[in-house]
């Protein structure tokens, strides 16, 4: 990303993205905004967007091998073939989405706060689906 992009380029990356993958997204840019520090650490990022990727696709933990728990081996393959097929393209608008939202935020009155943060996360995420 070589320029801030503006409300409505971010809105257009969001737009063509699946609700799953909306979901990944929105977990990916709150662990950077609770540790943005991470933010450059790669294997981090993957780690974290597989543990999102397993919580979005309905399991409520991975175990210490980083398997979901209680999942079946279909499973787990689906989960690697979602991060593998979508992990690129998730990364890359969550980028850009934690730029804009701070700047967003250091724009606004009530300053940065998680909640103002989140707040205005969401109003990115909820751009409608291809329209």
């Amino acid at each position: 990303m070589d320029h801030l992009p503006t409300p409505d380029e971010t809105r257009a990356l969001v737009r063509p993205l699946d609700e799953l993958d909306r979901k990944v997204l929105g977990g990916l840019v709150a662990v950077w905004m609770a540790e943005p520090g991470r933010i450059r650490d790669r294997e981090w990022t993957s780690q974290q967007f597989v543990q999102i990727a397993i919580v979005a696709h309905g399991f409520d933990a991975a175990d210490a091998a980083g398997a979901p728990v209680g999942a079946t081996s279909e499973d787990v393959e689906r989960i690697r073939s979602y991060a593998q097929q979508h992990m690129e393209r998730v990364v890359r608008v969550g980028f850009a989405l934690f730029v804009r939202v701070a700047n967003d935020l250091q724009q606004r009155a009530g300053g940065f706060t998680y909640e103002n943060a989140q707040q205005c996360l969401r109003g990115y995420l909820e751009v409608p689906f291809g329209g």
